[in-house]
This record gives structure tokens, C-alpha cells and sequence, in this order.
């Protein structure tokens, strides 16, 4: 038997603070596994992708969260934080999937 190549995850370590993401945009292919590392660094807030069924878990200041996902689908998918009014203010960014 041959060994099976498994290519790494995709590793992604954004923070969320006024309203916004530190990385606007994501870029991976189609059947990346992707690893989002999410640090809350000013108030209550998560990492939300809904089309791969993807979310942290609401982390306050200092706290962090991760999620896991596979990239199944192409295409370009809006993330944002689920907390209150932050996706209307702005909390939100694009998640390209190539």
C-alpha cells in the first residue's frame, strides 16, 4: 500500500474588534480543509460562514475560538460576526473559494 498524500489545512488567525475582521477577505481552493483561529480582541464576538455550516463558538476580550471546515463548494461567501447588530455595522468579510 502507498502512502496517501493529505495536504495540510489551510490556517487562518483573525481577530475581531470595532465592528471588523483583521483579514477582510479569505482565499482557499476547492477541498481545503480550513482551520479559522478567532481572537476576540474588544468586546463579544464570533466568526460565522453560513453556506459550509461553519462557527466559533461568542468569545469575549482575550478569548479564543476555532472552527474546522472543508471547502466543498466554489465560489464567494460572505463571513461575519453574529452578535447583535456587528454584521449590519460592518463585521464582515469574503470567503473566496476558488
Amino acid at each position: 500500500m502507498g502512502d496517501v498524500d493529505v495536504a495540510p489545512p489551510k490556517v487562518f488567525n483573525l481577530t475581531g474588534r470595532n465592528f471588523s475582521f483583521s483579514q477582510s477577505e479569505i482565499r482557499v481552493k476547492k477541498g481545503d480543509r480550513v482551520i479559522i483561529n478567532f481572537e476576540s480582541t474588544d468586546g463579544i464576538h464570533d466568526w460565522v460562514v453560513d453556506e459550509f455550516n461553519a462557527r466559533t463558538d461568542r468569545v469575549s476580550t482575550g478569548q479564543t475560538a476555532s472552527v474546522e471546515f472543508i471547502a466543498d463548494k466554489t465560489g464567494t461567501f460572505e463571513y461575519y460576526c453574529s452578535v447583535s447588530i456587528h454584521r449590519a455595522a460592518g463585521m464582515k468579510g469574503r470567503l473566496v473559494v476558488e
